[in-house]
């Protein structure tokens, strides 16, 4: 089954993209699902670039679960059809990238960009070995699409057993502080990563799908509109702890805007 998929929005219909809502996470700042209703207005189709829900953590998990099948079911009762983009927090959704208006548009969460999916992270850091004699096992990765999105989610997947960490630790914002400074290179790792994203998904693009002229993409958790000749880049960052969520618009394959999300007021300039 291959991990792409393709997509004709009906002609004139608003289609509306965001990524990374990490439903369940403890540092997700997603309101109460019916809070977001206004996010479905005028839209007939909804696209999550990845990370909807924390569907790979068994401590999350179960609430996440709950709060993904309310999601889907609130698309449901307004008929916005719903998309979901599988990311490295939920490996379980089918589909790793989109392909929108005949190929015009394509859309992923942005773990693919990283063989390692995530060289900052945590677990990968820990168990940076292991990661890369999985990767070795992908030989093609390197030039073979479907290949390069099934190591996107083998390493996801991999990296399952060890999401519980710092289990000693009760503060939550203790946690958070451990979660995002130790090891000591990962705070520069992440900073590449900001940096790098936009000429990395660029040069992705080149490189996989040279015909698409808008990628859009999450994963970074930090929001970003680059321009270049051939194409538009876009990350719709976050709705989570020190980071803003963007919400982009498209209908018939032309952007109408990129505006920052606020739960309490809707779009915002």
């Amino acid at each position: 089954m291959s991990n792409i998929i393709s997509i004709e929005p009906p002609a004139g219909m608003r289609v509306r993209f965001i990524s990374d809502l990490h439903l369940g996470h403890e540092r997700s700042e997603v309101p109460p699902i019916d809070d977001l209703a206004p996010l479905l207005d005028d839209t007939g189709m909804l696209v999550v670039a990845g990370d909807l829900a924390e569907s790979r953590n068994s401590d999350w998990k179960n609430r996440a679960l709950k709060l993904r099948d309310a999601f889907r079911s609130m698309c449901r009762q307004r008929g916005v059809e719903l998309i979901e983009i599988s990311g490295n927090h939920d490996p379980d959704v089918p589909a790793l990238l989109a392909r929108f208006w005949g190929g015009s548009v394509v859309a992923m969460h942005g773990h693919a960009l990283f063989k390692e999916v995530a060289p900052w992270s945590w677990e990968y850091l820990h168990n940076r070995e292991h990661c890369q004699e999985l990767i070795r096992s992908y030989p093609h990765a390197d030039t073979d699409l479907e290949e390069r999105l099934e190591l996107s989610r083998a390493v996801s997947l991999f990296t399952t057993p060890i999401m519980k960490r710092n289990d000693g630790v009760k503060n939550k914002y203790m946690r958070g502080l451990l979660h995002c400074f130790w090891p000591p290179t990962r705070p520069l790792n992440i900073l590449r990563g900001w940096v790098e994203c936009g000429a990395r998904a660029q040069s992705f693009a080149e490189q996989f799908f040279p015909e698409a002229k808008v990628l859009i993409t999450g994963h970074f958790h930090r929001s970003g509109f680059w321009k270049y000749p051939q194409r538009t880049i876009v990350n719709t960052g976050a709705w989570f702890t020190h980071a803003t969520p963007y919400v982009l618009d498209m209908r018939d394959g032309q952007i109408l805007s990129y505006l920052r999300y606020n739960s309490h007021i809707g779009l915002t300039y």
